[in-house]
């Protein structure tokens, strides 16, 4: 069994998250982010799922048909060569049809996850999470057939998946409200980090310690990232709060302590986005591309749906915002609720309309405006050496927007910085 693991302290379940529940005040904006810690996260947020032995005993053998086929989805060199890559692909799905076979008797399957959705007690969500993130990877891995991914797969139309990965599909498309065949920013980042601080599933088992540091360090920046930032969302959530009320300097000295969260934060960001940890040879291969999807015109994941840009252009009025249909793709529904939630309430609109009385409150936002549009002009020129890699055995794409309509990288990364740009114009 192989989990990578990075010698830093283990990570603790944040203390904010135990605050937001406890926390006496009764209102709308802490009833959805009460909601995004219970259910989005199964009790803590980011989530931390809980995997095998958690799992009813019908499902586990999932587990071990992604053990079974974890080593042998990473190759070491990319073949341009169509036959050769198709020859590989068509390998690797039937070994895992195989395996899928062997291991799963699917009236067994459909019996646990029918009595999982119907009894809580069988089942936690930090399990449901757990499971998410396993049948993500089967399917992604199913999806491409190798990693990195080639253009062999990429010019596939439509794809049929075998039913023991189609069938508990649906089940996790209900209990999540999600929409996408693929996986998401949940199941196969923030619930792959263990709370001792290892990833519990690899897409580079075998591959150079560089590969495997970069795949940790990818998921261990997006999910630190929400670890950081949860308490300025309960400060989101209070700011709303004392503005209703009428206590406009509470409301204006929990901004002025969510600008003081944000920075920090932000800084993490961009000095863990380094060569000593994410390798820019390594990354757009081995660790952005099997993220993608691109069938059925679907996208895969990008960081742009982390939780934590969302929330700030959701609370500070950033439009456009997502469409519903776009968003209930890859964001499960208590993520939705907070964010819509902030949409609607409007903050920076609500301050405006009180006039001067809210000058505090109004100056504490547009910090936090200006703290997001340094961050977005940082993140478009960090992003050129990551995307740019030459990578000649796929066509141009980023797994967020699928291929991109580009003969080479260098027309890629100007389509990437016209859209970053037009986000940096729209930050005000």
């Amino acid at each position: 069994m192989f989990s990578w693991f990075w010698s830093q302290p283990a990570a603790q379940t944040p203390s904010s998250s135990t605050e937001i529940l406890d926390d006496p005040l009764q209102h709308n904006a802490l009833t959805c982010l009460r909601e995004l810690v219970v259910v989005g996260g199964g009790g803590t947020w980011p989530p931390r799922a809980t995997y095998r032995d958690s799992w009813p005993l019908q499902l586990r053998p999932y587990d071990t048909v992604w053990r079974a086929m974890e080593p042998s989805f990473p190759v070491a060199e990319s073949s341009v060569d169509n036959a050769y890559n198709r020859q590989l692909i068509d390998s690797f799905r039937s070994r895992m049809r195989s395996e899928l076979a062997h291991h799963l008797n699917m009236a067994d399957v459909q019996s646990a996850l029918e009595r999982a959705e119907s009894d809580p007690d069988s089942c936690s969500q930090a399990a449901w999470l757990g499971y998410f993130l396993c049948m993500s990877f089967l399917r992604h891995s199913y999806r491409w057939g190798v990693t990195p991914i080639v253009s062999e797969a990429q010019s596939e139309q439509s794809l049929d998946f075998p039913e023991q990965l189609d069938l508990p599909w649906k089940y996790l498309q209900q209990h999540f409200d999600t929409t996408s065949p693929g996986g998401c920013m949940t199941s196969l980042m923030y619930t792959n980090l263990r709370p001792d601080n290892r990833l519990e599933y690899s897409v580079t088992v075998g591959m150079p310690e560089t590969h495997q540091s970069t795949e940790f360090w990818n998921t261990k920046l997006i999910s630190e990232m929400e670890v950081r930032v949860l308490p300025m969302y309960h400060l989101f959530a209070l700011a709303v709060a004392y503005l209703d009320a009428g206590d406009l300097v509470a409301a204006s000295d929990a901004l002025k302590s969510a600008n003081e969260i944000l920075k920090p934060a932000l800084k993490f960001f961009f000095s863990t986005m380094v060569e000593a940890n994410l390798s820019q040879g390594v990354w757009l291969a081995y660790v952005q591309g099997y993220q993608g999807w691109t069938l059925g015109g679907i996208d895969g994941i990008s960081g742009g749906q982390s939780l934590v840009f969302r929330t700030l252009d959701g609370f500070l009025g950033i439009r456009p915002f997502p469409t519903p249909e776009k968003e209930s793709l890859h964001l499960p529904a208590p993520q939705r609720t907070w964010l819509n939630f902030l949409r609607e309430y409007d903050i920076r609109a609500a301050a405006k309309a009180r006039g001067e009385e809210c000058a505090g409150v109004t100056a504490e936002l547009e910090s936090l405006v200006k703290q997001l549009r340094l961050w977005r002009m940082g993140h478009m020129r960090r992003m050129v050496p990551y995307e740019s890699a030459h990578r000649p055995e796929r066509k141009t794409m980023t797994a967020g927007i699928s291929v991109v309509d580009a003969s080479d990288e260098d027309q890629m990364i100007e389509h990437l910085k016209r859209q970053l740009g037009q986000r940096l114009a729209q930050t005000v």
